[in-house]
């Protein structure tokens, strides 16, 4: 089965962009890419809510993810940047049960916080791997929004990077079903 990664970098204080949306407090040392490649290239699928992806459409330059497929849910009609990019309006629960399941390599979910709080909420995220920045926004943005029932972690590993970004990586604990 296929893994779903919420791959993310946050503030201190659990930000994922600030009140307006915005995401330039992000920092890091010069020519350090925190393992991001190297995560990149292990998935095959990328899942976006509507916002992150229109943010994305309006940073300069070509679109990152050229050779991955990209789904991205909205409610919205909005048009795809590129080939490989799917808008996609059936519920994200129903898509991304479908996508575990078939033949691929891990999934990541890039955001935002609306579409991670809904796939959490339906026990479809296995791992959590968050960069903590080394600032505090006291508002903004949150990682997830309301989330139906807590959800218990167990740290799989943790690694500190230059210019102060630490990053966790932890995977979900699935409860004992004892229906199944």
């Amino acid at each position: 089965m296929r893994e779903v990664i919420y791959y993310l970098t946050q503030s201190v204080d659990g930000f994922i962009a600030d009140v307006d949306g915005k995401v330039g407090w992000m920092s890091g040392a010069p020519h350090e890419d925190y393992g991001y490649e190297e995560f990149y290239q292990g998935i095959d699928t990328i899942l976006f809510g509507s916002h992150t992806y229109e943010h994305i459409m309006g940073i300069e330059g070509d679109f990152p993810y050229p050779d991955r497929e990209v789904i991205v849910f909205s409610e919205r009609e909005l048009e795809p940047i590129t080939p490989n990019v799917v808008i996609e309006h059936e519920d994200a629960e129903k898509v991304v049960a479908r996508l575990k399941i078939a033949v691929g390599g891990p999934i990541w979910l890039g955001g935002g916080a609306e579409l991670a709080t809904s796939l959490l909420n339906a026990g479809l995220v296995d791992k959590l791997r968050i960069f903590i920045q080394p600032i505090l926004l006291g508002n903004g943005i949150g990682t997830v929004d309301v989330l139906e029932r807590y959800k218990t972690l167990e740290l799989v590993r943790t690694k500190e990077w230059a210019g102060g970004i630490v990053e966790l990586e932890y995977g979900i604990v699935k409860p004992w079903r004892s229906d199944i």
